[in-house]
Formats: C-alpha cells, sequence, structure tokens
C-alpha cells in the first residue's frame, strides 16, 4: 500500500469592520499618527491639496508604518497600515482639504 505524503495547509481570514468618524476626529487621527510614525503626513496632504502631486505614499522601516494617499474627484483617498497589524482606510473631503491648506 503506498503511502500518502500529507501537505500542511494554512488558511486565513482576516476580517474587516467598518467604523464612522467625524472629519475633526480622523484630522485628530492623522495628527496622532503623525507623531506615531514619524511621517511627514501634513506635508503629503498640502501636496495632494495644492495639486502638486496625485498620490503620495511614504513609509518608515523604524516604526512599521506605511501611508498611501491619492487625489480623487470628491477628496483624498487615504491607506494607513502598521506592518503585521491592521490597515485603515478612508477618505477626507474637499471641503475639509480646504482646512488642510490653510493651515500649512
Amino acid at each position: 500500500m503506498a503511502s500518502t505524503k500529507l501537505s500542511k495547509v494554512i488558511i486565513s481570514k482576516s476580517s474587516s469592520s467598518i467604523d464612522f468618524a467625524t472629519e475633526e476626529h480622523l484630522g485628530d487621527f492623522l495628527e496622532i499618527l503623525r507623531a506615531k510614525s514619524n511621517l511627514p503626513i501634513k506635508q503629503m496632504l498640502v501636496m495632494l491639496s495644492s495639486r502638486e502631486a496625485d498620490m503620495v505614499s511614504c513609509s518608515r522601516d523604524d516604526t512599521n508604518y506605511s501611508f498611501f494617499a491619492s487625489r480623487s474627484r470628491n477628496g483624498i483617498a487615504i491607506t494607513v497600515k502598521k506592518l503585521g497589524e491592521e490597515t485603515i482606510e478612508f477618505s477626507i473631503p474637499k471641503t475639509k482639504l480646504k482646512r488642510i491648506k490653510a493651515t500649512s
């Protein structure tokens, strides 16, 4: 009788959840993220809001954060990842972009 060789198969599923936040909360979140990640988030958002770039990306190995943002017709779409942890995605509407530009 021939022996059957088995391979280990690992199936993992990622879960996601949807939450809601005010524009002010998103601004606070970005400030906290800037402090924790040591990424130039404010400068990248200003570049997008002033149309110097259509998308920006930045990451740091020492903090394990990566930040990606792209300009769309409705505002800026943002993705924040922490290596081995969570990914957070949200968008900032055009009305908030004017405030970002004014405070820089």
